[in-house]
């Protein structure tokens, strides 16, 4: 069903083409080369380039079912494949087994069960929608990280380019209900051997 659900994904146009990850031939390699190539052919041009970690917060969990069927319907996936999705997400159960427990099964209210090969898909079909354009430079997905990478002039406006691309996110993430987790947020600048000037210190401000 993994495979089937992937062939169908892209036919549809429900994964975006910058997303590695739970994808047969991306894997977390192709976006790390991916990264690497865009930073120096920014550098090359003489543009200073920061890059901005971002990790949504209990990612799997935050998966609204309902919405995320709604989302295949509006891109024409087969009924049986969008039925098969809600049965897949909906009233799981598990059960402990260890010594003296009642090995009985209990209701489980987690959205995507983590450990299924399907999950992850399913994640980044959800998250697509997070997507956004930043010219010069790229945004990257791996599963539940992102990364966004700025450049311009001055470190000190990359910053606030991440600034705002950050907030815009944050608001498309509030609509479907995932956030981002502030202590796994990194922010990294690249700099080359004829950077001789002090890198800025204007942090990202993320909430608070």
């Amino acid at each position: 069903m993994h495979s089937r659900l992937a062939c169908v994904a892209r036919a549809a146009e429900l994964i975006n083409s910058q997303h590695c990850g739970s994808l047969a031939g991306l894997l977390a390699s192709d976006a790390a080369t991916t990264l690497t190539q865009e930073v120096r052919t920014l550098q090359m041009a003489r543009r200073k380039v920061s890059t901005l970690f971002l990790d949504i917060e209990g990612g799997f969990d935050n998966v609204n079912p309902a919405a995320l069927c709604g989302m295949m319907k509006a891109k024409g996936v087969k009924p049986y494949i969008v039925s098969w999705t809600k049965s897949f997400l909906s009233g799981r159960k598990c059960r402990l087994l260890y010594q003296g427990s009642p090995r009985v099964f209990a209701p489980v209210s987690v959205e995507t069960p983590q450990g299924s090969p399907v999950s992850p898909l399913l994640f980044v079909i959800y998250v697509s929608r997070l997507h956004c354009e930043i010219p010069p430079g790229i945004m990257l997905f791996y599963i539940d990280d992102f990364g966004l990478t700025a450049s311009s002039a001055l470190y000190r406006r990359n910053v606030q380019i991440l600034q705002k691309q950050y907030c815009w996110l944050k608001a498309k993430g509030a609509a479907l209900g995932v956030s981002f987790s502030v202590p796994k947020t990194e922010q990294i600048h690249g700099r080359t051997n004829r950077d001789k000037g002090p890198i800025s210190n204007a942090p990202v401000h993320m909430d608070g």
